[in-house]
């Protein structure tokens, strides 16, 4: 590599990184009794998947999609927690201002349950659109949570799903403010459930 590349390539690099850690991005965390620490569930005991999600500038929608998947557990159980919950089962949650519609104004946050019968893989997607008030730039914080039950040992992966109608992860702006983008995802998360 000429010396002037590689000069190039050492000034852009941070630049690019501090770019990179700016972006919007999704994460996950378990809570509740089933979560024996970060990455173990407990058989037979309640566990909540927690969605984190950070943003960088005014977002006006978002699309995202997630799928349980194993192959060695052929079920959970979704805790149903009757009208306290964005769908109908109770047990997918929205928090921090996304469980009723003072972000996403226009109809809450929606959820399409493309499979999500606990017979795995399980699949879910989740959006929102804002006309009034959007998503402004904040730091990591919990989003929404759904509420899992795994009967038997094995090991449970939670990753990105595409689902219709948007078919990807995405985070929306109005264009005189930004790009859409794909918000980063720390996935796989791989769980491994013990009795």
């Amino acid at each position: 590599m000429s010396k002037a590349k590689f000069l190039l390539a050492a000034l852009l690099l941070p630049m690019l990184l501090a770019g990179a850690a700016l972006a919007g991005s999704v994460d996950l965390k378990i809570s509740g009794p089933g979560a024996v620490n970060d990455s173990t569930i407990k058989a037979g005991e309640t566990v909540s998947v927690d969605i984190y999600c950070a943003n960088d500038t005014l977002r006006t929608g978002f699309t995202l999609g997630f799928k349980l998947v194993s192959n060695d557990i052929k079920n959970v159980v979704h805790v149903a927690d009757k009208g306290n919950g964005l769908n109908d089962n109770g047990d997918i949650k929205g928090h921090n201002g996304w469980q009723d519609k003072s972000v996403w104004d226009f109809a809450g946050v929606m959820t399409v349950e493309r499979s999500w019968d606990g017979i795995l893989p399980d699949t879910l997607g989740l959006g929102g659109l804002s006309i009034k008030q959007g998503y402004y730039s904040e730091k990591v914080s919990k989003k929404m949570s759904f509420d899992i039950m795994i009967p038997e040992v094995g090991t449970l992966v939670i990753d990105s799903a595409y689902f219709p109608p948007g078919g990807k992860w995405l985070f929306s702006s109005p264009p005189r403010v930004a790009p859409a983008e794909s918000p980063m995802w720390g996935g796989p998360y791989k769980f491994k459930v013990v009795k």
